[in-house]
């Protein structure tokens, strides 16, 4: 049965039922097909966990802290009576997302790029052409109307993203260059959240294609590290969201930019958020429906992924979540002299952690397979010669230092 694990096929129908479009859940007529893949969903993960055990037998060390990760939000929940609704669903696909991840690049990192960049790169395809049909929006969900193939157009980066990511890895690993396909992927989903505009998803991307930029012409500066990007994170944190330095700029943002101060009712959000993160430290809120959000901080969510997941999952869940970007960082760091994939998927977590200081995705777990990537980065890169070089497909040949990191 590990041999599945060797058969792209297999990892895109995997990919297909973890990945499922938002349409599917969101539209009335879909409803059957939504409930058919959930059970999908569950049988695939139960399978997975089986075959863990059986063929790779030690868990990781992500893999680990990944668990209890989630398995704080679930005590959160349960010692705050929250909502329960959709979180062991979510959790169950988190989980079999980092298990396919993680056990295919450990089995055949060649089948895991094509099956993931195959699936995702249609699902992209597809949610791009709804875009240009639907310029207003496919249909209405939850009082939002800009929603499309993959979802609203805020969410759908969550997914767009692992598609540019995959794809240009694949193309990397074994040619050393973008390919057509991995090029047409970054341009389509460039464009789509630019016709759709997500202010927050187009900073990503531009992020992501000035990193695989200065990857391709072979200039990728040390200074760009996970430290770096905890760096900036916890300055804008502190300085917007807790001291609130952009009132010290309030000539430029309100008369220049046309913006009022309280980003458009944000702050007032972000102060709700802290009141009740401050009233429970430890558990939070737990996970609670859109009602009651908006019931206590005016919003579904605290525009700010890591004041949600303060307010939602404590400190502790904080921590843990702040400890698997570390872990990727580090990861990444070890090989950065591995040719262009390690700086490239950098990048990708630099555009990650950014785009977290402005949205609170529901649907963040989608991303967890480019953390997974991030972490077993060794096991995608290029093939290596009896000398140790990385070999290409177009024969092309290039020394490489063989500095890895497993967790």
């Amino acid at each position: 049965m590990k041999k599945l694990m060797n058969q792209n096929w297999f990892i895109a129908i995997v990919f297909m039922v973890l990945y499922k479009p938002a349409i599917f859940s969101q539209m009335p007529q879909y409803q059957t097909f939504d409930k058919i893949s959930n059970v999908l969903k569950v049988l695939i993960i139960a399978v997975l966990l089986v075959w863990f055990c059986l063929f790779y037998q030690k868990f990781s060390m992500y893999f680990v802290i990944f668990l209890f990760f989630e398995v704080w939000r679930i005590l959160a929940t349960i010692y705050c009576d929250g909502n329960y609704s959709s979180l062991f669903l979510t959790i169950f696909n988190s989980l079999a997302i980092v298990l396919v991840v993680e056990m295919g690049l450990k089995t055949d990192p060649d089948a895991l790029l094509d099956g993931a960049t195959f699936v995702l790169g249609i699902f992209v395809l597809i949610n791009f052409i709804t875009v240009l049909l639907f310029p207003q929006g496919m249909y209405e969900f939850n009082t939002f109307t800009t929603n499309y193939f993959l979802g609203y157009r805020n969410n759908s980066i969550m997914l767009i993203f692992p598609a540019m990511i995959f794809s240009v890895v694949r193309s990397l690993r074994l040619y050393d260059r973008l390919t057509v396909s991995s090029f047409l992927i970054c341009v389509i989903s460039t464009a789509t959240v630019i016709l759709a505009f997500s202010a927050t998803s187009v900073i990503g991307i531009m992020i992501f294609i000035l990193f695989l930029f200065l990857a391709l012409i072979n200039w990728m500066p040390k200074f760009l590290n996970i430290v770096t990007y905890i760096v900036i994170n916890i300055i804008y944190f502190f300085g917007v969201i807790i001291l609130r330095v952009q009132e010290a700029f309030s000539f430029i943002i309100v008369n220049v930019l046309g913006r009022d101060l309280s980003f458009t009712g944000r702050t007032n959000i972000w102060d709700s958020a802290l009141e009740a993160f401050y009233k429970s430290p430890i558990f939070g809120v737990g996970e609670i429906d859109n009602q009651a959000s908006r019931d206590l901080i005016g919003a579904t969510h605290a525009h700010n992924y890591y004041l949600n997941l303060l307010y939602k999952s404590g400190v502790p869940g904080f921590l843990l979540f702040f400890t698997i970007l570390i872990i990727c960082g580090i990861a990444l760091y070890k090989n950065r002299k591995n040719g262009k994939i390690p700086f490239v998927v950098s990048g990708a977590l630099c555009a990650f952690m950014i785009m977290l200081q402005s949205e609170a995705y529901y649907n963040i777990y989608y991303f967890f397979s480019i953390l997974t990537l991030s972490t077993f980065i060794s096991y995608a890169l290029p093939k290596r010669d009896s000398d140790g070089n990385f070999i290409y497909k177009n024969n092309k040949r290039i020394k490489s230092k063989k500095a890895t990191i497993k967790f």
